[in-house]
């Protein structure tokens, strides 16, 4: 992305008539990785002049990484995605609902990078990870969740929603190599490892590893659903900021990075959420609640846009059902890279070798976390006792 006075003082005057004038700009270091996992994120610090006065204003700039480890990225065709995302679809969200779901996109160049609104200068900022979410911060995701999947109904209903947002990341056009299937079984592997040995399910994660990957193929298929929205597709705390007011309660939230929205049932986003940010003992007392609240403003969004559609909470539930191998991926794959520590950030180039998936590198580095493996063994006693495995 180039940067240039001529580009800052076109953006920074908007459709203002009155001149800018930039006096000076930087471009920080890069934001510490850790949450932002497939691009290299940057605070853009700009000084500027209008009318006599003088302002300072700062930017994210949002640049995919040209590491090997992410290729998956061209791939996948996710650095493509993210600009109609934003531009079209939550731009549209906005002009019906009259509330921003993520950051305002000011800029793009022909590859992809993104410059957007720094939200922390409106008092947003990311929560703890390696603590996860309390049950008032869930409530206000759930929330805004609904909402983004009841807007998107009615955005496809006039057409505003295009075939290049809704395409699957998982298509049948991307050619599949061997390798690409290593990931989930040698998860399931590396399962079989350290999950307590009280659950019995070595032999169990041994037996399903070679399944796995064509059962995680089968789950994601949109025609298993009679409810589609268009769902985030990566929703975590991570890709979440929060405000807070002056007592330190939570009052609002905004998503961010949209680079693996498709067309689908909207318990993957439900189910991804849960499984990598809410925490267990709040997901064990206050589920139920969270999925009412999110049916309950789910179908008054549906009302408010005048949709017809409604979904209940028994095809919620419903659809939720034998879904053991996303559960899996979430659990071996996603969470714990979400929970490693601060001092020693991870990202993909941590354990993909030559474009392969190393193993050895992901339990070293993510399987030996203990908070990792406290809530593991929590989710797995869980699914254990409801016989998930079992459906591989």
């Amino acid at each position: 992305m180039e940067i240039t006075n001529e580009l800052l003082s076109k953006i920074l005057s908007g459709d203002s008539s009155s001149k800018v004038a930039i006096l000076d700009w930087h471009i920080e270091d890069n934001i510490a990785p850790g949450n932002n996992h497939s691009s290299m994120l940057s605070r853009l610090m700009v000084e500027y002049q209008r009318k006599g006065k003088i302002f300072k204003k700062s930017f994210i700039l949002k640049i995919p990484s040209t590491h090997p480890a992410y290729n998956f990225g061209i791939k996948f065709k996710l650095y493509e995605k993210e600009y109609p995302m934003y531009t079209e679809v939550l731009e549209e969200m906005y002009k019906i609902d009259g509330e921003h779901i993520g950051p305002r996109l000011y800029y793009t160049d022909d590859k992809y990078s993104l410059m957007m609104k720094d939200l922390s200068l409106s008092g947003y900022k990311a929560a703890e990870r390696t603590k996860q979410l309390d049950f008032h911060h869930c409530c206000l995701v759930l929330k805004k969740l609904a909402r983004f999947h009841g807007l998107s109904v009615k955005l496809n209903q006039c057409s505003k929603i295009n075939s290049t947002i809704k395409r699957q990341l998982w298509t049948d056009d991307i050619k599949w190599e061997e390798r690409d299937k290593e990931c989930p079984r040698r998860c399931c592997e590396l399962l079989a490892e350290i999950v307590h040995p009280k659950f019995g399910l070595h032999e169990k994660f041994h037996q399903i590893k070679d399944d796995v990957w064509d059962t995680l193929r089968q789950e994601i298929i949109p025609d298993r659903f009679g409810f589609h929205v268009l769902i985030h597709g990566d929703l975590w705390l991570g890709n979440t900021l929060f405000k807070y007011d002056k007592y330190g309660d939570v009052t609002k939230v905004k998503f961010i990075d949209f680079q693996f929205s498709s067309w689908s049932s909207p318990v993957f986003d439900i189910l991804n959420f849960t499984l990598c940010s809410i925490r267990f003992d709040v997901f064990e007392r206050h589920f139920d609640f969270l999925m009412e609240t999110y049916i309950e403003t789910l179908n008054k969004t549906l009302k408010f846009v005048q949709c017809d559609l409604l979904y209940s909470l028994e095809e919620l539930y419903s659809d939720m059902e034998n879904l053991p191998a996303t559960v899996i991926m979430n659990l071996s794959c996603r969470l714990p890279g979400f929970l490693h520590g601060y001092e020693n950030p991870v990202t993909y180039e941590t354990f993909i070798k030559n474009g392969n998936f190393d193993s050895v590198a992901h339990h070293e580095t993510f399987f030996k976390n203990e908070l990792y493996l406290k809530i593991l063994n929590q989710w797995v006693s869980h699914y254990h006792k409801k016989g998930l495995f079992d459906l591989i």
